[in-house]
């Protein structure tokens, strides 16, 4: 029996140290070669993947939306028991504070924002695509679930437009201190 355990072990550390001569090996290689065209494959598939989730999320070109804030306290909507409640909130930051924040879902444009403000709408179940839009794009994508609210924030940065689920303690304390948004589609004439 021992001399049964005795050969398991030389054999142990005989495989190991192969496969460290051939991890060593491997990584003697000239990493450039390999690295390069992998980091600019990661990079096109990144910007591909970002082209995509727009074409899905962001709604089209031209349409503009006007926009006033309800300053009188507002009453929040009952919760569908058969979809989920989405409520996009603009967060009170002054960066930004002159532009507009669109907010598109599946495509289509479903509301915009100004500092301070927040809307909401319902949503079927399932999975969606999300872009905010005002000096860049946010994106995100989302399975919505029946009887479920999410709270969404909009910000605007130095490097564009954020878009993030946030929890619900934080976004029911934005909706109790901010203005609901009133939107709909300018037409021009």
């Amino acid at each position: 029996m021992k001399f049964v355990q005795t050969m398991c072990i030389a054999l142990l550390i005989v495989q190991t140290a192969a496969q460290f001569a051939c991890a060593q090996e491997s990584t003697a290689t000239s990493p450039q070669t390999s690295s390069a065209p992998a980091a600019n494959e990661k990079q096109r598939s990144a910007r591909e993947t970002r082209e995509r989730l727009e074409q899905l999320a962001c709604g089209p070109k031209g349409v503009h939306l006007a926009h006033h804030t309800e300053k009188n306290p507002q009453p929040l909507p009952e919760h569908p028991p058969d979809k989920g409640l989405i409520y996009v909130i603009r967060n009170g930051s002054l960066f930004g504070a002159a532009i507009q924040a669109k907010f598109a879902m599946d495509g289509k444009w479903v509301g915009v924002n100004r500092v301070s403000n927040y809307f909401y709408f319902e949503a079927s179940p399932g999975p969606h695509y999300f872009c905010a839009d005002a000096n860049g794009r946010g994106l995100l994508s989302l399975v919505i679930e029946k009887g479920t609210t999410y709270y969404l924030q909009q910000r605007l940065t130095m490097g564009g437009t954020d878009l993030d689920l946030i929890n619900a303690e934080k976004g029911q304390a934005y909706v109790a201190k901010y203005h609901r948004s009133i939107f709909e589609e300018k037409h021009k004439n």
